[in-house]
């Protein structure tokens, strides 16, 4: 999965290195940024991206998935997630909670996916891969405790065994992961030659 995070690149160029065979799901901007087929692009704010859906312009079938039904968006999704009490302190009603890369995951895992590696997800607020200049407005976002806590859930849920990150605090919630991690067949390989 790759996200926009400034860790993308070097994340994507080590993961890469590794040649273990995978579909690739992106977010944001990142979708430009992928040598080869991008199978699924997510992006959690549909009612603000749905003219950056509309033009996508890849050209290779990528799926389009966001939170609800919103136009250019191939698939829907309806993910329940707590709200942390968000609603009751800002007003704000059906809020995902995490992030694009939470989003992504839960989806991926859905639709069927043995295992997710985030790449560019390190929820820190080093900005995104895309600002070279570090500054005031190219820095963050702002997570708010309530992103931590939809990750912490998802760190406890049943299915987190499946994704690990190669950076940030995603990689310090779920694992740091490796090649031998990524590749499910390593270990078998390993094993054998024992």
């Amino acid at each position: 999965m790759l996200g926009d995070g400034h860790t993308m690149p070097v994340d994507r160029d080590e993961f890469l290195s590794w040649g273990v065979p995978h579909d690739v799901g992106s977010l944001g901007r990142s979708i430009k940024e992928y040598p080869g087929k991008v199978h699924h692009w997510f992006n959690a704010d549909g009612h603000m991206a749905y003219h950056w859906a509309k033009n996508l312009t890849n050209g290779n079938g990528t799926i389009k998935h966001t939170l609800g039904d919103y136009e250019g968006f191939d698939c829907d999704w309806e993910i329940q997630m707590p709200d942390y009490h968000y609603g009751d302190i800002t007003g704000e009603t059906n809020k995902m909670h995490g992030s694009s890369a939470l989003f992504a995951t839960l989806a991926g895992l859905e639709l069927g996916y043995s295992k997710i590696t985030l790449a560019g997800c390190p929820l820190d607020m080093g900005g995104h891969w895309y600002f070279k200049e570090k500054k005031q407005d190219t820095l963050g976002p702002i997570w708010l405790g309530c992103d931590f806590m939809a990750w912490i859930d998802f760190r406890d849920s049943p299915v987190a065994y499946r994704v690990k990150s190669m950076s940030g605090f995603t990689a310090k919630l779920l694992g740091q992961a490796t090649r031998d991690w990524a590749d499910g067949m390593l270990w078998v390989q390993k094993l054998l030659k024992t």
